[in-house]
C-alpha cells in the first residue's frame, strides 16, 4: 500500500506541474501580444499639421496646397505651383 501512495503523489505532482506550465505559457503569450500591440503607431498622430495636403512643386521644390499638372516633352507628369505656372506655359507644356 505505501508504494501506491507514493506513485499517486508523484502523479499528482506531475499533473500540477503540467497545469502550472500551461498557465505560464499562456501568460507569456498574453504579455508578448500586449508588447506587439504597443509597437503599432497611429499615423494621424505622427503627421505634421502644417504639411497636410501639400505637395512639392516639380520646378522649385516648394510645398504648395494647389498644383497645376502638366505633361513634359518626355511625357513625364509635372506638378507646378502658382509661381512656376508661367514658366511651364512658356515651355508650352500640355496641361493635364
Amino acid at each position: 500500500m505505501p508504494k501506491a501512495g507514493i506513485s499517486m503523489y508523484w502523479l499528482f505532482l506531475i499533473i500540477i506541474l503540467i497545469i502550472v506550465l500551461i498557465f505560464l505559457f499562456l501568460f507569456a503569450r498574453k504579455t508578448r501580444d500586449k508588447l506587439e500591440t504597443r509597437k503599432v503607431i497611429q499615423l494621424s498622430l505622427k503627421q505634421k499639421k502644417n504639411s497636410v495636403n501639400k505637395q512639392t512643386c516639380s520646378f522649385c521644390r516648394k510645398k504648395a496646397k494647389r498644383l497645376y499638372f502638366y505633361s513634359s516633352e518626355s511625357g513625364q507628369v509635372l506638378g507646378v505651383c502658382d509661381q512656376c505656372k508661367p514658366q511651364a506655359e512658356r515651355r508650352a507644356l500640355m496641361r493635364i
